[in-house]
């Protein structure tokens, strides 16, 4: 009887396969903005099932491997992609979504600037990798759909901060790339001449649609203490 053991004596005895239990996978959801759109990188399947269909780059997490480590090895092994800031995004678990067995994905979110060395490489289980314009994207397999429209609304919520909209850009980026950003993530028409007057407030001198734009950390920072849609 195990209440008659000590507890190393247990976990000496303990049989980890006594018991069904469902595989651990991760996803990764990274997003760019580059040619005026918001595009979600993502890979074709080389095998079943749903070989040739759209998904997420991910895969099974190993035996005693961290999900944070696990997520950036498939990303790296799928696309060649590395993200430094990948935070998990929410678990996906419902039974039916993979074919064959029951398999928890832990899905992670993240964003890139559209820099050269970030064309994504298909390799390993993927035939193919790249970036696709969220509003273009052919039906995902899976449930990734559903991911794909959680990570949206995790996007819209995060730009709330300007901080975070700005991780979409290299050093330098004008005003109409920004407001481009915005009319993407949210998916509505803003008016370009407020948002200028509110990024005002934190550049280091007039903002222009086409000039680059220059930001002051110490007025962002003073500028993201309050709260609300800053663009509004």
């Amino acid at each position: 009887m195990t209440h008659d053991m000590t507890e190393s004596e247990f976990l000496g005895s303990y049989d980890p396969n006594k018991y069904a239990r469902p595989c651990i996978a991760a996803d990764a959801v990274v997003f760019t903005y580059a040619e005026g759109r918001l595009q979600v990188l993502l890979i074709r399947r080389k095998n079943h099932p749903f070989r040739g269909r759209w998904v997420f780059p991910g895969g099974f997490i190993e035996v005693y491997e961290d999900p944070d480590e696990a997520v950036g090895r498939e990303l790296r092994e799928e696309t060649g992609v590395e993200v430094d800031d990948l935070v998990q995004l929410g678990t996906f678990g419902r039974p039916d979504r993979d074919p064959r067995y029951h398999v928890i994905s832990i899905a992670y979110f993240g964003v890139l600037p559209p820099r050269s060395q970030m064309q994504p490489r298909a390799s390993d289980d993927a035939m193919d990798a790249a970036w696709c314009p969220v509003q273009q994207t052919e039906p995902l397999a899976f449930d990734h759909e559903e991911i794909l429209a959680v990570a949206l609304e995790r996007l819209r919520r995060e730009v709330t901060r300007l901080s975070f909209a700005l991780r979409f850009f290299d050093r330098r980026f004008t005003g109409a790339e920004l407001f481009g950003l915005y009319q993407e993530v949210l998916g509505k028409k803003l008016d370009g001449e407020r948002l200028l007057r509110r990024l005002s407030r934190v550049c280091l001198e007039k903002p222009t649609m086409t000039r680059p734009v220059r930001i002051g950390r110490r007025k962002l920072r003073q500028f993201e203490a309050t709260l609300g849609a800053w663009w509004l």
